[in-house]
């Protein structure tokens, strides 16, 4: 596929043409994507495992990781997998109670533990952590009397709190149960199935099960990332500004037009006058990862488009960034020292750039854009909700020494109140400008034969990094721990546009 993006972009209406001409001989070519839908769906990572929790045989369609060596096309078990520096790991915890808990780190240095979240009955909730440390939950009323204590040793990375079973006291156990009622029984029974496919899965894949099973499958598509240096392309409508229009011409998009935002392909797009005159952009992702899977995409961005976003920022006022799972509504200062930028939000209706930069993620994703933004009621009424499935996109900024410590970009979802358990799904990066030093987007425990280091990601202007937080078989993917290291020199911008499956929530 390289003779292809260098021919595309000296011909693009040449190429173009010459793909929709081979796309009626052979499946193989896409006009639009250098992938075709088997490439997609037919993942030969994802394998069948089959397990019994008593209730008869059954089949799970599970994410195994491939061997090491054949991210370097070499041959399987030619290679040994290094073993990561960065020691930090998942951790989540389950509360299989029917009262809600109070869950803190200890910092073990004989003061108050630093409160993470309120689990509530039969719900979880969870950080990125380090063996060793210590967690610990309390009654809701009370912080004092410490129930239950964890201290974190991997490969373990879901942690249950159950005091309804009692150990070796099967009387004991029986009463307890008694005194559920018939919901709060179902939601026990659900959380000891979890817990038992989850010891059927990690036999199976070497992972911790960090869903609610059952979990559907991603609905979206996840580009394959075989080994280092694979390249895909894709093709969008979604074409560079190079010139920036008139502040009047600049407009917000109402939110309730709806289908009457799609734009057909023979349709101009927004402010075509000020784009390039080529009608394609051609994207290349290039594997940076195999797990997690992470791609670069150069040129994501025109210049003309990154100086309009710095310009937006001349208008919005940056706060303290946060981190997920914060809790709040204490008295005790909840700033955390693993996120020090500051940050705000620009939504895609802003004006019709932003829109186009939507559009473009879309295609990049392999996603409809209609689903980034509200719907009418005939856009996919199945989905049960019109609301984007896409955040309002973040706009960071770092100075010398702020960084944002090794994290996960995914929570863990309420399967009783959201049964289809929404997460983010994929991360795009955006970077604005190029710190004079530091201020990489590290991936610290990315699977490679050659190093311990952290795969360390250089901003550049204009390009785009995408990486996936869930896994082909819908688990959240703990590999896709990853980190904004200090900027030591200069200044860094960036964006972030966070995609969630099945839905936003």
């Amino acid at each position: 596929m390289t003779e292809h993006h260098s021919r595309y972009r000296s011909q693009p209406t040449l190429l173009f043409l010459l793909l929709i001409a081979l796309s009626s001989f052979t499946q193989i070519v896409n006009a639009d994507c250098s992938a075709s839908d088997n490439d997609f769906t037919n993942d030969p990572a994802i394998q069948t495992m089959t397990f019994d929790m008593g209730y008869g045989p059954q089949e799970f369609r599970a994410y195994v990781e491939p061997d090491v060596s054949t991210f370097y096309n070499a041959p399987p078990g030619s290679k040994t997998r290094s073993k990561p520096k960065h020691p930090g790991w998942a951790a989540k915890f389950i509360n299989m109670s029917n009262k809600r808990v109070r869950l803190f780190w200890d910092p073990q240095n004989g003061g108050p533990g630093s409160p993470i979240t309120i689990l509530q009955p039969f719900e979880a909730g969870g950080t990125a952590s380090f063996p060793r440390h210590e967690f610990y939950v309390t009654p809701y009323e009370d912080e004092q009397e410490i129930l239950h204590r964890w201290s974190i040793s991997p490969p373990q990375a879901v942690y249950y709190y159950d005091p309804i079973t009692v150990p070796g006291d099967e009387e004991a156990t029986q009463t307890n149960l008694d005194n559920l009622s018939v919901q709060e029984f179902e939601s026990y029974r659900r959380h000891v199935d979890n817990r038992d496919f989850a010891k059927h899965y990690f036999n199976f894949t070497g992972r911790e099960y960090l869903s609610m099973y059952p979990r559907n499958k991603p609905s979206h598509k996840i580009w394959r990332a075989d080994y280092f240096g694979q390249e895909h392309w894709v093709t969008t409508r979604e074409t560079h500004f190079v010139e920036h229009p008139q502040l009047e011409e600049l407009s917000p998009i109402k939110k309730t037009e709806g289908r009457k935002r799609v734009l057909r392909d023979d349709e101009p797009r927004l402010l075509q006058q000020y784009r390039t005159q080529e009608p394609y952009l051609n994207m290349t992702l290039k594997v940076l990862s195999c797990a997690p899977r992470a791609f670069e995409i150069n040129n994501f961005l025109s210049q003309t488009e990154v100086d309009h976003i710095m310009y937006l920022t001349t208008g919005m006022e940056l706060h303290r960034s946060t981190t997920a799972g914060e809790e709040t509504g204490t008295e005790r200062d909840q700033t955390r020292n693993t996120r020090t930028s500051l940050n705000t939000w620009v939504y895609r209706e802003k004006d019709q750039i932003i829109d186009t930069i939507y559009r473009r993620a879309a295609d990049l994703l392999r996603i409809d854009e209609a689903l980034m933004r509200p719907r009418s009621n005939d856009e996919y009424p199945k989905m049960g909700s019109k609301g984007s499935i896409a955040e309002a996109l973040q706009l960071v900024h770092y100075d010398v020494g702020q960084e944002y410590t090794a994290h996960h970009d995914f929570g863990y979802s309420n399967m009783f109140s959201s049964p289809k358990q929404p997460q983010r799904f994929a991360t795009v990066l955006l970077y604005l400008n190029e710190p004079e030093e530091g201020g990489e987007t590290e991936f610290p425990r990315w699977v490679n034969a050659e190093t311990r280091e952290g795969l360390a990601v250089e901003p550049q202007i204009g390009k785009a990094v995408l990486f996936y937080s869930q896994l082909g078989d819908g688990n959240m993917d703990d590999w896709s721990h990853h980190a904004a290291l200090p900027v030591k020199k200069g200044e860094k911008w960036l964006m972030n546009l966070w995609v969630w499956d099945p839905v936003y929530q």
